[in-house]
């Protein structure tokens, strides 16, 4: 079967923080398959220790989650890197607010349902920003 991804799509590290499980195995699953490397956790303390540890081209966040909510990962992620993008994922339909975005921190919103395409794309997208982060 053709492979699903273009030679020009760039391969990304990517920490996943999700606390829903089916929601955090899809999209690792999309991920993935899309030839990315994914290391997905359950809540954002332990999102924020693995992103101490290692390094990581993008994080893909929930928004809504008990303990830390996406926006504090965001701003806890910014604090230690602020070449890295961060994409929130959420059902809701968050006001796209360029400033506010920025404010906490994030970069890209990945609204639910996703699809499979929409992630991936953003996945690149965010590969841009990073390069402009790092040429800044």
């Amino acid at each position: 079967k053709p492979k699903m991804v273009p030679a020009r799509q760039r391969k990304a590290k990517i920490l996943l923080i999700e606390d829903e499980e089916d929601v955090r195995e899809i999209l690792a699953a999309i991920l993935t398959e899309g030839g990315h490397e994914v290391e997905a956790v359950f809540d954002g303390m332990k999102g924020i220790e693995l992103f101490k540890e290692k390094d990581f081209d993008l994080v893909f966040s929930d928004l809504g989650m008990p303990v830390m909510s996406g926006w504090q990962v965001a701003e806890k992620i910014k604090a230690l890197s602020t070449k890295v993008p961060v994409a929130l994922i959420t059902g809701w339909n968050v006001e796209r607010n360029e400033s506010e975005m920025r404010d906490h921190g994030v970069d890209c919103i990945i609204q639910k349902p996703f699809s499979v395409d929409r992630v991936l794309k953003l996945v690149q997208e965010c590969l841009i920003l990073k390069d402009r982060f790092e040429a800044a």
